[in-house]
């Protein structure tokens, strides 16, 4: 072991002699290139590291110009790029939308390639669909509100998934449509008033508030107000000096007359049929028909009715069975429709957007320029982004009220 020793240190002395032209330097002459090395090896080790982790995180790391399961976007310009294996070649695209069309993958990403890269595939000619998003909201930016459709003065708007804030719930309110329709809004539902059922419920002289027909039309329509239909009236019944067809009343609870007894009305209902004769403890000894009047689905009392408002807002059920209707609420202004709709404006949270399905399987994706887009079929949710997203069920109605965009079809994506 001394040997070796001794051998080993009078090799160091013949080294630093040559290199440093002294046996015995103050530290080994290798030292300093050692340590150099090693901190060359550990930045070279850091800086692969960090492309790694960037890659990792952004998925664009090593990207393959002729990966068919993203879209390719030029470093400087941003310009995008969809590699169809069919023709081997790389195609411009119109817009973000088309090109998760176009891609192969179910989960297609965006990812950054260098122009040389790029370079090196030959150019195909532009695809997509004019006219389709450039950008789409995150699935955690969907809108899963209801939707409500506002009016202010003569203007509508239409709230998408966002609902209106404060105001009240007025028990009745009176309204003309601009077709000149005046109708009961009572209990979430609108009614056809005619001036002699208006009359007979004792609002002879109220003026209807004018709103347009895009308001009323999306309020859940109900029957029209009109009196029950009495068979055999004025015919003899069983309670003598009591004809068919009378209203009777004991000052809290209505009935009407019928050829075996007296069957039970709403206040509204014996309004509508005419005066009510008060017949006071009578009334609880009458014999009762077998008979029962069809129900007529209309309110069943005789609603208060809100005066002026300045506002009112309906805010829809998925199933269109109910609304929610609210007088003074405050809402947000909205802009224009990009294209023909019967609503004036239209309101969808900056970046935001909603995935709807207004009836069977149709999938409308809304985007916050207040347009909708028919998507060709479910299958298309997990390569638009949205997975695991299940569609909001709206009313069709107010779907339409959007302007549509083109269809979202991978098909039509790969046309020139």
């Amino acid at each position: 072991m001394h040997e070796l020793d001794s051998h080993r240190f009078a090799v160091q002395r013949v080294v630093a002699a040559v290199v440093t032209h002294d046996p015995d330097p103050p530290r080994p002459p290798l030292r300093r290139g050692t340590l150099t090395a090693l901190a060359g090896v550990l930045v070279a080790a850091l800086a692969l590291g960090a492309t790694a982790a960037y890659g990792l995180f952004t998925g664009n790391a090593w990207t393959d110009a002729t990966d068919p399961d993203a879209i390719l976007q030029e470093r400087v310009t941003g310009a995008r790029y969809v590699f169809l294996p069919a023709d081997g070649r790389l195609h411009p695209v119109l817009n973000y939308t088309s090109g998760l069309l176009l891609t192969r993958g179910d989960r297609p990403r965006l990812r950054t390639v260098r122009a040389e890269k790029l370079a090196e595939v030959p150019l195909g000619e532009p695809l997509g669909i004019p006219g389709a998003p450039d950008s789409l909201p995150a699935a955690a930016d969907l809108l899963t509100g209801q939707w409500s459709v506002c009016v202010a003065g003569t203007e509508t708007t239409l709230l998408v998934g966002s609902p209106p804030t404060g105001g009240s719930e007025p028990d009745g309110l009176l309204v003309r449509d601009g077709s000149g329709r005046t109708q009961l809004i009572a209990g979430g539902r609108r009614f056809a008033l005619p001036d002699r059922a208006q009359r007979a419920l004792g609002w002879f002289g109220e003026r209807p508030w004018p709103v347009p027909a895009a308001w009323t039309d999306a309020v859940p329509p109900g029957p029209e107000i009109a009196p029950p239909v009495i068979s055999d009236t004025g015919a003899l019944s069983v309670i003598a000096g009591r004809p068919v067809g009378q209203v009777l009343t004991d000052g809290n609870q209505f009935a009407v007359v019928l050829r075996d007894g007296i069957a039970p009305l709403t206040p509204v209902q014996a309004r509508l049929l005419g005066s009510a004769v008060t017949i006071g403890a009578e009334f609880r000894s009458l014999p009762a028909s077998a008979r029962r009047l069809p129900p007529d689905r209309l309110p069943p009392r005789i609603p208060r009715l809100s005066a002026g408002p300045s506002s009112a807002c309906v805010t829809l059920a998925g199933d269109n069975s109910h609304a929610g209707v609210r007088v003074d609420a405050t809402f947000p202004r909205g802009v224009r429709p990009a294209g023909p709709s019967p609503v004036d404006r239209v309101h969808v949270g900056r970046g935001r957007g909603a995935l709807v399905s207004p009836a069977g399987d149709t999938v409308h994706l809304v985007t916050d320029a207040g347009m909708r887009f028919e998507l060709a079929g479910r299958e298309l949710l997990g390569r638009l982004g949205y997975p695991k997203v299940p569609p909001l069920r709206v009313p069709e109605r107010l779907v339409r009220y959007l302007p549509a965009g083109p269809a979202l079809d991978p098909i039509r994506a790969g046309r020139a």
